[in-house]
């Protein structure tokens, strides 16, 4: 006995290639390595096959997080996933800029060296005033970049109370 999910392909091109699972949508396109051998992956019409060998936990859950990867990536190719994040000081006014690929944010606590961010390939940052919007296809780089630039523009050694300033996620791709 064997565990099987199904994976609705919604309107996107799916090809499975020997160890891979390519899917191409309107916003793009990507791949999924099938990294275990007792997964089976099978394209009837519409929907999409993943099945595990045996019926224990292990296999299990492999089975199902692959569906999960794969259902992620149908919709970030058909549909971009957006995290927003906003700026916020009480102290000294800082600033936000794009330069390039790199996301700079300057005069955060009274700093004098502007900390930076570089920006991965694949992924679109907007600066809007106090906001930052990153778009992509890929729902692990947005949330990846998002938590990156929220972990290095924060207070530190200096009482949190007091000092609240910070970049802070708003939304979640």
């Amino acid at each position: 006995m064997s565990t099987k999910f199904k994976v609705n392909l919604a309107g996107s091109n799916v090809e499975l290639k020997e160890n891979k699972v390519v899917i191409k949508g309107k916003e793009g396109e990507m791949e999924a390595e099938i990294r275990y051998p007792f997964l089976k992956v099978e394209k009837k019409d519409d929907t999409l096959f993943i099945e595990s060998e045996k019926d224990n936990k292990f296999q299990k859950a492999i089975a199902g997080t692959f569906a999960a990867n794969v259902k992620n990536i149908i919709k970030g190719v058909n549909e971009k996933y957006t995290a927003e994040l906003e700026l916020v000081y009480m102290h000294f006014p800082a600033s936000l800029k794009l330069n390039g690929n790199k996301v700079i944010v300057e005069n955060f606590v009274g700093e004098r060296k502007p900390r930076e961010i570089l920006v991965p390939e694949g992924l679109k940052v907007d600066v809007k005033g106090n906001k930052i919007l990153i778009t992509g296809i890929d729902k692990y780089k947005v949330g990846q970049l998002a938590g990156m630039i929220e972990s290095k523009i924060q207070v530190k050694n200096k009482d949190r109370r007091v000092f609240k300033d910070g970049v802070f996620i708003t939304k979640k791709p």
